[in-house]
């Protein structure tokens, strides 16, 4: 049987990927690096997906303890497998002649390590390995179903731009769609009436295509599908673009004092900003308040919070974006502007004091909130306040899969020809973060080697290995035909 049926015109490859971000870029290269015939299939015009919008940080945990300590509801498994296999990954980036950092930035995230690259020509390197083995990449094609016997995925069918229905057969599937940051329906569904308030900091084509294809295949659902990645931005901004995610992203929220419309605070600000991002979600109307002194102004707010963003004045850039803020030369001078915007006055008093007492102290506990050791109250004037709200680059739930990247039914069982990678798998982050582009460029592998090994023989992967020496690579012809121009 298949899911659906008068199609146009069939094609026959041995992987199909869908999707064509970092993890949809590497299951493709890994697959067609084995022997396998692949369609890599993008429904945008514009390949990369999120990716291609990314500041090109290639980071995750350094250990395995620091996946456990940083992600404790995380799934296991994937992360050990993670971890163990980021060197590998970066030694493959490395020999692709795409430009990877020679030093690691340390502490991404108040945790990672990584390397600053060049996340562009990674994506052109896989699409140019994928057509050196002869397989395609397409753009324009939106996948509309699965293909199935009764057993086992066989392929695809996907619309084109002219409306003609396409089927892929194919003994292997692997979804890399993105996650579902971009369906308000599934975002309201996991996270909440706040959903709505989530400004999508992504590609707008990762509206949980993936998700909903595994669903219909029988895929189980996994935990963290409350907890997203992104950062905090300016409350309101005129306008929010692509070119807007990385400069308008608060990263320095960590250095303040923040507190809700109440103004009270809600969570140990110096977790980091992605986990403040996703806390404020669940406050009265997801807007926050960053409270902090001229210190944090003229050190954390221009400092380039990891290699390719550069040093800019994000306080200052939050403002001409239409963020709602204060400036004053005291502190009890800014809590009555604040006091102006509808915040309890009283009770942003109390928040602050406590706080400052406790921080005085070394830490511990302020009005039932967690105040950190290495916490540092405002107490250098001019004082600085400024309105924010929360974003959305991708989720953390969705498909369940093994490290392998076979996605799983409600029992655990792999469901024959089906894969999944990147932000469509769910449970490697929980709350907590592992990364972006390491992840998916990892887990794309773990898909595309497994969907190669379903789909073509032992004897055609081996000869296909052997006859891709180093110097016929994407980056090696580059070399080769530099040397003789």
């Amino acid at each position: 049987m298949s899911f659906s049926e008068n199609v146009d015109e069939t094609r026959q490859v041995d992987v199909v990927v869908v999707g064509s971000g970092i993890s949809g870029s590497a299951a493709a290269m890994t697959a067609a690096r084995q022997g396998a015939k692949v369609a890599l299939l993008e429904k945008q015009e514009t390949l990369g997906g999120s990716a291609a919008l990314s500041a090109g940080m290639f980071w995750t945990a350094p250990t395995v303890e620091a996946y456990k300590a940083r992600i404790p509801l995380g799934n296991l498994e994937l992360g050990a497998r993670l971890v163990d296999d980021y060197e590998d990954a970066l030694a493959e980036l490395r020999a692709s002649g795409a430009r990877v950092a020679a030093e690691p930035k340390r502490n991404i995230m108040t945790f990672g390590i990584g390397y600053s690259t060049d996340i562009h020509a990674i994506l052109e390197w896989c699409r140019q390995e994928v057509r050196l083995a002869g397989g395609d990449v397409l753009t324009g094609l939106a996948v509309t179903g699965l293909e199935h016997d009764g057993g086992s995925v066989t392929g695809v069918t996907a619309r084109d731009a002219g409306g003609r229905l396409i089927r892929y057969t194919a003994p292997a599937v692997v979804l890399t769609t993105g996650g579902f940051q971009g369906a308000r329906d599934e975002l309201a569904r996991h996270i909440g009436p706040n959903a709505d308030r989530l400004l999508l900091r992504s590609n707008p084509g990762s509206v949980g295509d993936g998700l909903r294809l595994a669903r219909a295949a029988g895929s189980g659902g996994t935990t963290a599908m409350s907890t997203f990645y992104g950062h905090l931005l300016p409350y309101p901004v005129h306008r929010f673009e692509a070119e807007d995610y990385l400069p308008y992203s608060q990263y320095y929220s960590g250095s303040t004092v923040m507190v809700n419309l109440r103004g009270e605070r809600f969570a140990d600000e110096t977790k980091g900003d992605e986990l403040l991002n996703q806390d404020v979600a669940f406050q009265p109307e997801a807007r926050g308040i960053l409270i902090f002194d001229d210190h944090v102004r003229t050190t954390e707010v221009i400092q380039e919070p990891f290699p390719g963003l550069g040093s800019i004045d994000r306080f200052a850039i939050a403002v001409e974006a239409g963020g709602t803020y204060a400036e004053a030369q005291t502190l009890d001078e800014l809590v009555g502007k604040i006091s102006a915007w509808g915040v309890d006055r009283d009770n942003l008093c109390a928040t602050l004091q406590q706080y400052a007492a406790v921080a005085g102290n070394g830490g511990g506990t302020a009005l039932g909130v967690q105040v950190s050791s290495t916490a540092r109250a405002p107490r250098t004037g001019p004082f600085y306040a400024l309105m924010v709200q929360p974003s959305i680059t991708f989720t953390f739930g969705g498909v369940r899969t093994n490290s392998n990247g076979e996605a799983l039914d409600y029992d655990g069982r792999p469901i024959p020809g089906l894969y999944a990678a990147g932000a469509d798998i769910g449970g490697l982050s929980n709350y907590g973060y592992a990364g972006g582009l390491a992840p998916g460029y990892i887990t794309g592998r773990w898909a595309g080697r497994a969907a190669a090994e379903r789909a073509t023989p032992s004897w055609t992967r081996g000869a296909s290995e052997l006859s891709r020496a180093p110097e016929l690579t994407y980056a090696g012809r580059k070399a080769t035909d530099k040397e003789a121009s």
